[in-house]
């Protein structure tokens, strides 16, 4: 049987670039895909129809038009299904960009498309082109027709892989996260002491014989210990939340030659692994 969904896909780009129209900066995909549905669900009942044409060589009436309807049927549930999933992943807003004259880059941790993958609105997304905007802490995704951007909806991101980076969405409340304000996190660890990274950016300005403005790095580091997550900003502090095992976590840096000051990261995520293994 002819695959109808790869029928129509290059039908349902061809239409988007025809008949698509973008009013302002917010895009909700949902619209002109259903518009396109109306249009496509005529080609569906040509194409079943050349189907029922074909079987009835070789079936009677009433099988071939029993025929004719279960693949009516099946092709109209396979483009809706295709049509719901694909709407709701292409909904955001325009992503303008910055200023080129900015200086470094306002993405973590490359301002390069890569493949990666996303839990939007409920739905499991893979490789799909995306980037993370540190600074306004939103997914940007490249369109299907290879040039618009656009930014998600973070409070529609569940999680998302990028890079050998998983991100996950956190609401504050006033017990387990009532540190964390809304928002994506680098979850750098999974285990008994999870270990989370904000990684915000921000515009730096500076007044010398002209403006300067670069993005600059400002990100956060949390572990998770006794049903609570602790901001982790000096080694005091670090060994000071790990105080059962310290110790023991200051011998391990120093033979990994792991220096608070230098690698502040590194060495809050190797002392959590540890911590974690003297436990088990």
């Amino acid at each position: 049987m002819v695959d109808i969904k790869k029928r129509l896909i290059p039908e349902i780009v061809r239409l988007s670039k025809k008949r698509l129209r973008l009013s302002g900066n917010n895009v909700n995909w949902h619209q002109p895909l259903t518009f396109i549905l109306q249009l496509m669900l005529k080609r569906l009942l040509l194409i079943c129809t050349a189907f029922a044409g074909t079987a009835v060589l070789a079936q009677d009436t009433a099988t071939n038009n029993n025929f004719t309807a279960v693949a009516t049927h099946n092709a109209v549930s396979s483009y809706h299904h295709y049509i719901d999933k694909q709407s709701r992943l292409y909904s955001g807003i325009e992503f303008v960009g910055y200023s080129p004259k900015i200086e470094n880059i306002p993405f973590f941790p490359e301002s390069t498309w890569r493949r990666g993958s996303i839990v939007y609105d409920g739905i499991f997304y893979d490789t799909v082109q995306m980037m993370y905007d540190a600074v306004k802490d939103r997914v940007v995704i490249l369109h299907y027709n290879g040039f618009f951007r656009m930014s998600l909806f973070t409070e529609k991101v569940s999680e998302f892989s990028l890079n050998g980076h998983n991100f996950i969405h956190i609401e504050r409340d006033s017990l387990r996260h009532a540190i964390l304000e809304t928002g994506l996190y680098d979850r750098m660890y999974a285990g008994r002491t999870t270990m989370l990274v904000r990684r915000h950016k921000f515009i730096e300005e500076t007044v010398k014989d002209v403006l300067e403005r670069k993005f600059m790095d400002q990100y956060s580091y949390y572990l998770l210990k006794g049903g609570k997550y602790h901001i982790i900003r000096t080694k005091s502090g670090l060994l000071s939340l790990l105080k059962d095992h310290a110790r023991e976590i200051k011998q391990h840096l120093r033979r990994q030659k792991i220096k608070f000051r230098k690698d502040k990261e590194n060495a809050i995520l190797q002392a959590a692994i540890h911590y974690d293994s003297l436990n088990n």
